[in-house]
């Protein structure tokens, strides 16, 4: 029996858990990976709940290794971090692209269009004037999300905002991963969903999450103890039950599994 027996952690990449790659070789400041291994070791189940591809987070497997399923593409496939199974997979829904169009007809700044195909591991970019080209082969292609990525964080908000607008009521999210770059999902899809099925699945009393940016906060709701890192933005400190003091890049999740270890000593 160890003290993290029961206990998932489910933490967002960049941001929250990589620093990127101000320190080639140490994505992951040592103070974390020290900290998750003995978590680890100690009965835990970690992973990474992430909107980039399983094999861009498995990439830093020599740094941190899930000993959980691995959540990519925000929610919409979970995968085997060992064998790559797929243990859950959804597309999105085509009927999204009417909306995308519709936001671009309105949006009167620049912006460029990402497609994340399913079976390629890599995301598709095109300009305003590509989109609009191939439109309608781009709506056949079977992906996990799109996104919309304009030049500034003022615009990204007024995207964000547009988009909203268009697709309330819908089955489709929009949040943003970070200050210019716009994500649509399924609803359905969202890491919220996804962290809960994890829950279920791995049978975990306690679900931590750990997040950073607005596509964090459907997982940090869901979550029994949701942390936002200190370089957070306020949206998501308000979605958070706490905020750590140290930053992404100074041991962020070494501080989180600290605070849970005294939890499970008392």
């Amino acid at each position: 029996m160890g003290i993290f027996d029961g206990v998932l952690i489910c933490s967002d990449w960049d941001g929250s858990l990589s620093r990127g790659g101000a320190v080639p070789g140490e994505e992951v400041c040592p103070e974390n990976r020290t900290a998750i291994r003995y978590f680890q070791e100690n009965g835990g189940l970690f992973t990474v709940c992430s909107g980039r591809y399983p094999n861009y987070i498995l990439s830093f497997k020599e740094q941190v290794l899930p000993n959980a399923a691995l959540i990519a593409l925000n929610g919409a496939l979970i995968v085997d971090p060992v064998t790559g199974e797929p243990l859950r997979e959804q597309t999105l829904d085509p009927a999204i692209y009417p909306y995308i169009d519709r936001v671009l007809d309105v949006f009167p700044y620049p912006a460029k269009f990402l497609q994340y195909p399913v079976g390629t591991g890599v995301s598709t970019t095109y300009s305003r004037k590509e989109y609009e080209r191939d439109r309608e082969t781009i709506e056949r292609i079977p992906c996990y999300k799109a996104l919309l990525v304009t030049d500034s964080g003022e615009h990204g908000k007024i995207l964000r905002d547009t988009a909203r607008t268009i697709i309330a009521g819908t089955d489709f999210e929009a949040a943003r991963s970070w200050p210019i770059g716009l994500e649509f999902i399924n609803r359905e899809s969202d890491k919220g969903g996804a962290v809960r099925f994890l829950k279920e699945r791995t049978g975990a009393d306690l679900l931590v999450t750990v997040g950073d940016y607005e596509n964090d906060i459907p997982m940090l709701e869901e979550a029994d103890i949701g942390f936002a890192v200190a370089n957070a933005i306020d949206e998501v400190k308000a979605a958070a039950d706490r905020v750590t003091e140290r930053k992404n890049s100074e041991g962020a999740v070494a501080e989180i599994i600290g605070e849970i270890e005294e939890i499970r000593r008392k």
